[in-house]
């Protein structure tokens, strides 16, 4: 106890980077869950970082001018890790967007209980999967661990040439790596009913009588739903996949700081 009187203004800063990562943080920082759950569970993460990781801390200034800096200097670089996190999830949505189009469900809008706000249907959907397989490979513990590195590698950030250049190189590799996985979750889809268009185009030429256009839709619902069914194992291991890559990532942020 003595210990943690005599640290605690470190100790708030590793709090409050703390609580920084969990505001852009996908899961932790969703609606459903309250700032005071966030709060709680910062501060019991922290206990348990402190002892291994106070040593990295920068030392306490003098004045709470600069204390105050330091402070919101640890919320930024919190809020710079779940960002990077954030992007992946978004590239599930926007596979979730794609499969809307082709699909026709562009439409159909639901209310996402992560974000609270409404999304086409497979949207929604792309999104609790991603929340399912976040929880599943243990990617929340993973954060954490990532955040325990990040006070060895960055202790404060200090806006130089050099630190403004590595932070957007590796926020263009995110979000780079974020088209790529998000068309690699499409791909099958995608692919298949493009197909099918062109098997409508030719059946239009073929048999002008026929009314294409009023077949197409539901042609287009069966056949791209059956697929997305039967490439759901895909589409997981693709997820799993991205948060691999988000994680790597995040370390060549890491790997890349200038000390």
């Amino acid at each position: 106890m003595e210990s943690f009187v005599n640290n605690f203004q470190s100790f708030m800063l590793m709090f409050a980077r703390l609580m920084g990562l969990f505001m852009l943080t996908p899961v932790f920082s969703s609606q459903s869950v309250p700032i005071s759950l966030r709060m709680i569970l910062s501060f019991f993460i922290t206990l348990i970082l402190f002892p291994v990781s106070f040593v990295y801390l920068p030392e306490i200034p003098k004045d709470m001018v600069t204390y105050g800096l330091l402070t919101m200097s640890e919320v930024m670089i919190g809020l710079l890790i779940g960002f990077m996190l954030a992007i992946f999830f978004a590239a599930f949505q926007m596979a979730g967007d794609f499969f809307n189009v082709q699909l026709g469900f562009a439409y159909t809008e639901v209310l996402d209980p992560m974000t609270q706000v409404s999304l086409p249907v497979i949207s929604s959907l792309k999104n609790l999967m991603a929340i399912l397989v976040f929880l599943n490979i243990g990617a929340h513990r993973m954060v954490i661990k990532s955040l325990a590195y990040s006070f060895e590698k960055i202790r404060t950030i200090e806006f130089t040439s050099e630190v403004n250049q590595g932070i957007y190189r590796a926020l263009e590799d995110a979000l780079g790596a974020m088209f790529i996985v998000a068309f690699k979750i499409a791909l099958p889809v995608l692919g298949i009913l493009f197909l099918v268009t062109i098997a409508e185009a030719l059946m239009g030429k073929a048999a002008p009588q026929l009314n294409i256009l009023q077949l197409s839709f539901p042609i287009k619902v069966a056949i791209g739903l059956f697929v997305l069914i039967s490439v759901m194992s895909f589409i997981v291991a693709q997820m799993e996949a991205g948060f691999q890559v988000a994680f790597d990532k995040i370390d060549i942020l890491f790997q890349g700081w200038p000390n």
